[in-house]
């Protein structure tokens, strides 16, 4: 599949996918670094889960809600500590930043919603309810967010290279397909660490599931997915190695495929 060509015009992106991250995400919510998230379970934490978040991922955070049993993927089950949308390395637990922005953001393709129905200080009551649930935050610190850096700027060149290491180096269509539409031929063999199918994420919706700009899917390369298949790339691939793949995941993007 020859890649779109450019889309960045001037360091933004092409009209295609910033209509998606906007369909996807809105207006960026504020991060839990401008607000105020309390170090320990309030009861208004507690309310909040008990209302809105525990039909899904059940009353003691083990994913086994009433709602849970029709849902694919699972929802989260909060006792492991393993979280996917992280800033932090692989196998690390994720900052308090990084729990209330999936809060705030949701997970697209997911019936995981934007939670911004509710207002900032509820959002944040939940982070430490969350993590009361896994032993882990008792006995372990998130390590340092990864260091992005200086992103890289896209061209013909890089989402060419990024597509030599998606077709060749990582073979990464033997899940996500040829085109990224998540139907590769190992597609329907895939499951999460607690033995439940989980589908290769599509790239050409646009809708990518950490967040839409190019950091955030820089991220997951970097960082992986904890408790999925889905591996962190940071020792296979050099730093400008994630970015060409960035490049070109992102230029698969089908904007026919945005608002679906």
């Amino acid at each position: 599949m020859k890649p779109k060509g450019l889309f960045y015009t001037f360091g933004f992106l092409s009209a295609a996918v910033f209509s998606c991250a906007v369909l996807t995400v809105g207006m960026r919510p504020n991060t839990a670094s401008a607000i105020e998230i309390p170090k320990e379970v309030t009861e208004e934490g507690k309310n909040v889960y008990k209302k809105y978040c525990a039909p899904c991922h059940g009353e003691e955070g083990g994913g086994d809600g009433p709602l849970s049993r029709s849902m694919l993927p699972k929802p989260r089950n909060f006792t492991l500590g393993a979280y996917k949308f992280r800033t932090t390395p692989s196998g690390s637990l994720p900052t308090d930043e990084d729990i209330y922005k999936t809060i705030s953001y949701g997970v697209p393709n997911s019936t995981m919603i934007p939670w911004d129905i509710l207002t900032e200080a509820q959002r944040a009551s939940v982070v430490p309810v969350l993590k009361s649930f896994s032993e882990a935050f008792e006995y372990r610190e998130p390590e340092p967010s990864v260091d992005v850096g200086l992103p890289l700027r896209p061209t013909e060149r890089t989402i060419l290279a990024g597509k030599k290491i998606y077709e060749e180096k990582l073979e990464c269509w033997k899940c996500h397909g040829v085109e990224g539409r998540g139907d590769g031929p190992s597609a329907s063999e895939q499951e999460d660490d607690f033995g439940f199918p989980i589908k290769p994420f599509d790239f050409t919706t646009g809708k990518f599931k950490g967040g839409n700009s190019p950091t955030d899917v820089y991220l997951r390369f970097t960082t992986g997915l904890n408790g999925t298949p889905m591996p962190s790339f940071a020792k296979e691939l050099s730093d400008d190695e994630r970015w060409y793949l960035t490049h070109y995941v992102m230029s698969l993007v089908q904007p026919e495929e945005c608002g679906k």
